[in-house]
């Protein structure tokens, strides 16, 4: 079934001065992960290793131990073994999942940047991308030809704009006022066009600056394009419709913005498909990956 959902539409008076330096500019705000920054571009290029990519985790405790959680998970273990070493880790989840995770890490501390004004809302965000994640992940490997990293990986990062507008609220308070969920929903309501919203424009130009491959990219731009197909075919699919079944909403979801088509309950929809079966035998799968991204860390 493919559905046309009606979007909110947005313009961006405020984007340019928000995201201004992104295209020919370091990230200020990506400063204290730089070797974060470093541990993903490393792990994309085909000719990492898994040792070299193990040095470079041991390097970054938080990621080693979570590349560890992750592999004796409910998600991934193999049986009665227990994975109790980063290499070992990376041998069994490969280097897809290691991105996701380093990528996960990286929002985390991002969020933690933003977190002194913006705790509760910050908190519910990071939230929101965990349990995204999970669900793409499952979704992905029962669904689709999509490989269940990918997915996670895309979970992670698709609302990496609400975490960079949320650790520029001070900036905001100049430009629009304190209220960054405020501001966000009035720009949405002002314009025609979803995908040129101040969330839309900055999640496309940050995955550009973080150099995020265009499959994933796409994927994550679909979210303000409309067009959902139930059960998913895509990583477009797959993401809208982790969106919607996350128990955790976005903050920056409006009433409208939660994929719903005109005079068609999408939740009633998702609950007689294919979908809402699998998701509730892989309860414990989807819980497992959460709970390994559970905490941010310092």
């Amino acid at each position: 079934m493919q559905i046309q959902l009606d979007r909110p539409t947005s313009a961006n008076p405020l984007h340019d001065r928000l995201f201004a330096g992104l295209k020919d500019e370091p990230l200020n705000f990506l400063t204290s992960s730089a070797g974060m920054v470093r541990l993903i571009d490393r792990a994309s290029r085909d000719d990492c290793t898994i040792e070299e990519a193990a040095n470079l985790v041991h390097n970054e405790p938080l990621v080693s131990a979570k590349m560890v959680a992750m592999a004796n998970s409910a998600a991934y273990s193999r049986g009665d073994r227990i994975v109790t070493n980063v290499k070992d880790a990376l041998g069994m989840l490969g280097l897809g999942i290691l991105k996701a995770v380093a990528s996960a890490v990286l929002v985390g501390q991002m969020a933690d940047k933003a977190a002194q004004p913006n705790q509760l809302v910050v908190s519910r965000l990071w939230a929101h991308s965990i349990e995204v994640a999970a669900l793409s992940s499952v979704l992905a490997r029962n669904f689709t030809n999509v490989p269940p990293e990918t997915a996670l990986f895309a979970g992670i990062v698709h609302e990496i704009a609400g975490f960079y507008l949320l650790s520029k609220a001070d900036k905001l308070v100049d430009l629009a006022g304190s209220d960054v969920v405020g501001v966000v929903h009035r720009d949405e309501a002002r314009h025609e066009d979803a995908s040129s919203s101040m969330l839309a424009v900055g999640t496309r130009r940050l995955l550009h600056v973080l150099q995020v491959p265009d499959e994933v990219s796409d994927a994550i731009d679909g979210l303000w394009r409309g067009y959902l197909i139930v059960p998913p075919e895509t990583l477009a699919d797959t993401l809208l419709i982790a969106n919607i079944l996350a128990a955790t909403p976005s903050p920056f979801d409006s009433a409208d913005r939660k994929a719903k088509a005109t005079g068609l309950d999408l939740d009633e929809v998702l609950s007689k498909s294919e979908v809402a079966v699998v998701l509730n035998q892989a309860y414990d799968q989807v819980r497992s990956i959460q709970q390994a991204f559970m905490k941010r860390g310092a």
